[in-house]
């Protein structure tokens, strides 16, 4: 005797179970990465505040800035677009002053930041590490013959340097507040307020975080 497999399929409910459970699965996915990218984005901001608000205490502690070999007001490391890995891989905590020489490496302001055990003894290459695998660093900015010191951060996505921008200056205006966009090794927007080099907002740039003075 031959015996007929029941061979019946899904239902159509069923069918319709698997889909909303599978939206509700994908619509949790993508709001965890939105949290994700807030939380990263968060963290950049709070990384540009907390590096200058250490920049302020060495300040207060010492007479100058951290990386300020020869004293004269600004951070010898003048390179705006570095990355993480330019740093070193091996802390070696020392004061440059009194100045050997007018230069610092990159090193520098970590090693000094050590020594004043505002940071843990760490490899220069972690410390300097943004929250989205960037560098953030103190750095100096030239323009119309005068210095100004800065927090560079790099390898933003413009959502979180949008918010960076609203945060510090209340509004967004890339090239005429406190946060301002990053145009090469050593140039920084000073005219326009909008974000063009954003193509879309997880366009990836560098930031120039202005703590204590800025141009115009």
């Amino acid at each position: 005797m031959r015996f007929i497999r029941n061979q019946k399929g899904f239902t159509l409910i069923e069918l319709a179970i698997v889909l909303v459970v599978i939206g509700l699965i994908l619509g949790a996915v993508l709001k965890g990465q939105d949290l994700i990218n807030n939380a990263k984005a968060k963290r950049a901001l709070t990384d540009a505040q907390g590096l200058s608000a250490m920049a302020h205490l060495f300040v207060d502690r010492y007479g100058r800035l951290p990386g300020d070999c020869d004293s004269d007001g600004d951070v010898n490391y003048a390179t705006l677009n570095s990355i993480s890995s330019a740093f070193g891989a091996a802390a070696a905590p020392a004061f440059c002053y009194p100045p050997a020489l007018a230069t610092a490496g990159a090193d520098q302001q970590w090693n000094e930041f050590i020594q004043a055990q505002l940071q843990s003894s760490a490899a220069p290459r972690d410390l300097a590490k943004n929250s989205f695998g960037g560098a953030k660093y103190l750095a100096s900015y030239t323009t119309g013959g005068v210095a100004y010191n800065v927090v560079a951060m790099t390898d933003i996505p413009c959502y979180a340097a949008k918010a960076m921008d609203t945060n510090i200056d209340g509004t967004l205006d890339a090239g005429l507040g406190s946060v301002r966009i990053v145009t090469g090794a050593a140039a920084v927007t000073l005219a326009t307020n909008a974000w063009t080099a954003c193509t879309t907002e997880q366009t990836v740039v560098d930031v120039a975080y202005f703590y204590d003075k800025r141009p115009n």
